[in-house]
This record gives structure tokens, C-alpha cells and sequence, in this order.
């Protein structure tokens, strides 16, 4: 009987998360694919920002993004695995274009320029994200609606070093 029962339990927990991946959308695992690569994008910039902000207060800036993005990754690619996502490695094509932009830049070029493609960058995200959260599925738009809080902070952030300029 015990055995039975075991049988069942399984049978219904496999059809229950069969169900739950069927639920995501596509949209949802290329939301999630795609915040990866933002998430990897916004560590590899922001150790930049760290190396070679010309301020104090960019390189804090730069230090947050690390820290913040590898939490929110770490997040996302649990999340990514629930949807039987692979998580990519790699960053975003445009981030790699900007960190060989900025390699050429120092000082309060650098700055500036590093702030406003953070302002950018952090505008679209958090357009995407809201998206997500209002339109999404089960754990992806959970993780759109935990990570706005986060998205906002950076875009003052950012807008904040820019109005020092």
C-alpha cells in the first residue's frame, strides 16, 4: 500500500511540473535567457567601472552592479533551470561594444560615458521587466517583479553620477 501511495505522490509531482513548464511561454524562457546575459553583461561592465572609474563614487557604482547582478543571476538561472533553460554564459553584444568603448577612455570621459549607458541600458531593462512582470509566467515574472526594486536603484544610481558631471 505504502508503495502504492509513493507511486502516486511521484506521478503527481512529475504531472505537476510537467504542467508548470508547460505554462511558461516562450516569451518567458527568452525573458529569462536574456536577463541572464543582462545580469552577466552588468558584472563584467561594472568590474570596469571598479578598475577604471575616475571617482570614488563610480567605482562604488561599479562594486553595487557586481555584488547586485551576480545575486540577481544566481536568481535567474534557478529560475532558469525550473523552465528547462540552459543559462548562457556570455554577455550581451551591445555590453561587449561598450566595454571596448570604454577600454579607450579614462578620467571624466570615462565616467561619463560609462553613466550614461548605465542610464540607457537600465531604462530598457526596466521596461522589460515590467513587461515581464504584468504579462510573464509563474517564476520568471515572479523574478521580473523581485528585480525592478533593484533595476530602479541603479538608474538613479547612474543619473545621480551623471548630474555630477
Amino acid at each position: 500500500m505504502k508503495l502504492l501511495q509513493l507511486i502516486v505522490v511521484c506521478v503527481a509531482s512529475i504531472a505537476a511540473s510537467g504542467a508548470a513548464f508547460a505554462a511558461a511561454t516562450g516569451d518567458d524562457r527568452d525573458f529569462i535567457t536574456k536577463a541572464i546575459k543582462g545580469d552577466n553583461s552588468e558584472i563584467m561592465l561594472g568590474g570596469v567601472a571598479q578598475q577604471h572609474g575616475a571617482t570614488p563614487g563610480m567605482r562604488a557604482f561599479g562594486a553595487m552592479l557586481v555584488a547586485d547582478h551576480t545575486k540577481a543571476r544566481d536568481q535567474a538561472i534557478s529560475v532558469a533551470h525550473a523552465l528547462g533553460v540552459s543559462p548562457p554564459s556570455g554577455a550581451m553584444a551591445e555590453a561587449d561594444v561598450e566595454r571596448a568603448k570604454l577600454a579607450l577612455l579614462s578620467g571624466p570621459s570615462f565616467d561619463r560615458e560609462f553613466a550614461k549607458y548605465m542610464i540607457n541600458d537600465h531604462e530598457h531593462d526596466i521596461a522589460d521587466f515590467e513587461a515581464e512582470a504584468a504579462h510573464g509566467h509563474g517564476g520568471a515574472a515572479a523574478l521580473a517583479r523581485k528585480s525592478l526594486p533593484v533595476l530602479r536603484k541603479h538608474l538613479s544610481a547612474a543619473e545621480r553620477l551623471a548630474a555630477h558631471d
